[in-house]
């Protein structure tokens, strides 16, 4: 056996191994995929030894000749693959995981650098070919889970960064628009996060419109047709004969194309102003018959407050609630019915909200605001988008913002969400308008490149003098005059305040004070009463820090002074009682009695201090 044939065999054994071990551990560890230690594990056991410097089969290369284990390596995987796909149904789901489990371990050995960086995705590709559009969303959700390990130092233009977009786009053109939207749209954010963004290969740098002819019924047809109205046959001419400038809007500027437009839209307009009109009627109306009749049509969305919600995912899956994309169904015994859905009238609406932008364009002063900056931005002469001449009249335009602005207003009457949904379109549009701009001025790149340190080192050497220069003195210290003349003065310190302030005052200062205030006062009982026991209060706070065992002795006085208060009050309330009873009532007003009592307790004070001073 040849070292070839023996390291095909030794590869494809120790792969045959490894799926069932790996099948073992799903099912025991009850997990959907194999950890990565184990498959890494794999690859230093079975893989580096024959592949790597241990060379086990001693395999001589040539020097400056291409490493055929690398194809061999290659091959052996393809072989798995197609056996697990011959051997297991597609509907088994043991199939795809023993696929991925394959695929994880030719990315580990990719990393390793076994074999080429672009085999994983060129084998996935292979996969996709010979799958179902169901087996390929299986298939692509291990695409989009190993996101980051496949387009790991991906090149856009050439190796994974081809294979990729080829990949992506083959399957876009495999799928259906009507019935596989959700897979579209997945592959399109795939391909929207693996590639940058000014990434060419997804712009249309020319500006080419999809000029698919739209298939509708005749003119002859609709006038033969005795069920329909004369105005029904004449909305439904309307309608759809300005479908064709919504798939190619430079055709607008040929002829009267124009009038058409303007006539077409006007109807549209005011048939869809009807609708809202009567829907806003009938929401309004209650139990009415007529909506009843409306009810028994279709179930009505219930609306829910802008407010109340929390993301506009969750306003969108509301929108979109049961929906399933269709194409506009373009027979005239529908249209009656299309136009009464709200989110039919809402896609042609927005519809007409892209047509007015790519209308907005086409003005002088546009056109000279756009190539302005496009001047800016360095755009050469020659550009690789394609412009119509024509430039849009004063009326014309006059009627675009017009019928913009009433477009807007439906749209934010729409139940549900109208508002939130409007400002989601026309924050699209703007974006839109900067893509637009970025394209005519060739699709520069966004990427800066980095400052070089020789230009760093320029700079800091022409900026350091002006740095380190002193700055010279400003004319207020503070900022302005009033600042400086505020603190400005020369500042004291707190030891300097301490020094200066008069000293506490002595106890019996503080009653003579109060006595001789309250003498000559002509004040209220209240406010002579509450004079007094403030100067009480004050003095014994002054004894405090001198002579606070005398504190208790003030107190004892005052008790005696106003326990002979009371006796004296009672004697009078015994004198000037009546014979029959009486129920007292006990006022809560200051007496002239009561700041008298005060005042002695003041003078009882004042002579406890004198005496034990005296004593001293």
């Amino acid at each position: 056996m040849s070292k070839s044939e023996q390291y095909q065999a030794d590869i494809e054994k120790a792969l045959t191994q490894f799926i069932q071990e790996a099948s073992s551990y799903r099912a025991t560890a009850n997990v959907e995929s194999v950890p990565s230690a184990n498959i890494a594990t794999f690859v230093q056991t079975h893989i580096a030894p024959v592949n790597g410097p241990t060379n086990r089969l001693n395999v001589t290369i040539p020097e400056g000749k291409f490493d055929w284990r690398r194809n061999a390596l290659e091959l052996a995987f393809r072989r798995k693959l197609l056996d697990v796909i011959v051997r297991l149904p597609e509907s088994d789901k043991e199939r795809y995981h023993q696929v991925f489990d394959c695929l994880d371990t030719i990315l580990a050995i990719s990393e390793a650098d076994y074999v080429d960086t672009v085999v994983p995705l060129t084998l996935i590709e292979e996969l996709l070919d010979i799958h179902t559009i169901s087996g390929c969303e299986h298939l692509f959700s291990y695409v989009e889970k190993r996101k980051n390990q496949l387009t790991v130092n991906m090149v856009p233009g050439r190796g994974k960064g081809l294979i990729l977009l080829r990949m992506c786009n083959e399957m876009l053109r495999r799928l259906s628009k009507e019935k596989n939207t959700v897979f579209c749209g997945r592959i399109l954010m795939f391909l929207a996060n693996s590639f940058p963004l000014g990434e060419r290969s997804g712009v249309n740098l020319r500006g080419d419109f999809n000029t698919e002819v739209v298939r509708f019924d005749s003119d002859e047809e609709v006038d033969a047709d005795t069920t329909m109205t004369d105005d029904q046959k004449e909305f439904y001419k309307l309608f759809w004969s300005i479908r064709k400038y919504f798939s190619n809007p430079p055709t607008i500027f040929q002829g009267d194309n124009f009038k058409e437009l303007q006539k077409g839209a006007d109807a549209i307009l005011h048939k869809f102003q009807d609708i809202a009109k009567r829907e806003e009627a009938i929401s309004g109306a209650g139990n009415s018959k007529e909506a009843f009749s409306v009810s028994q049509k279709r179930e009505r969305i219930p609306d829910i407050d802008d407010e109340s919600m929390d993301t506009a995912e969750q306003m969108l899956k509301e929108i979109n609630r049961d929906y399933q994309f269709p194409r506009l169904l373009s027979s005239r015994k529908l249209l009656e019915l299309e136009i009464e859905d709200a989110r039919f009238r809402r896609n042609v609406m927005v519809q007409f909200l892209i047509l007015f932008q790519y209308l907005s364009g086409f003005t002088k002063e546009e056109k000279e605001a756009t190539q302005s900056l496009l001047s800016a931005r360095g755009a050469t002469a020659k550009q690789s988008l394609v412009q119509p001449t024509f430039t849009l009249e004063d009326d014309q335009m006059a009627w675009v913002e017009e019928m913009k602005t009433t477009m807007i207003s439906l749209l934010k009457a729409i139940k549900p969400h109208g508002k939130m949904y409007t400002e989601i379109v026309l924050t699209i549009l703007r974006h839109e308008r900067n893509w637009i701009i970025w394209k005519a001025s060739g699709c520069p790149v966004f990427e800066k490149p980095p400052i070089s340190a020789q230009v760093l080192q320029d700079l800091w050497k022409s900026k350091r003098p002006r740095l380190v220069r002193s700055a010279p003195p400003f004319r207020f210290i503070y900022g302005n005059a009033e600042m400086t003349n505020m603190y400005g003065r020369p500042r004291e310190t707190l030891s300097t305040l301490m020094q200066s302030r008069p000293p506490a005052p002595a106890a019996v200062q503080v009653i003579d004070r109060a006595i001789a205030a309250l003498d000559d006062s002509l004040d209220p009982p209240r406010e002579r009463f509450n004079l007094a026991n403030g100067a009480l209060f004050q003095s014994t706070r002054l004894l405090f820090r001198t002579h606070a065992y005398l504190i208790p002795k003030v107190y004892v006085a005052k008790k005696e002074i106003y326990k002979a208060l009371r006796e004296s009050e009672k004697t009078s309330e015994n004198e000037d009682k009546p014979e029959e009873a009486t129920v007292k009532v006990v006022s809560q007003e200051i007496t002239e009695d009561q700041v008298q009592a005060e005042i002695k307790v003041l003078q009882s004070t004042r002579q406890i201090i004198l005496d034990e001073q005296g004593k001293a």
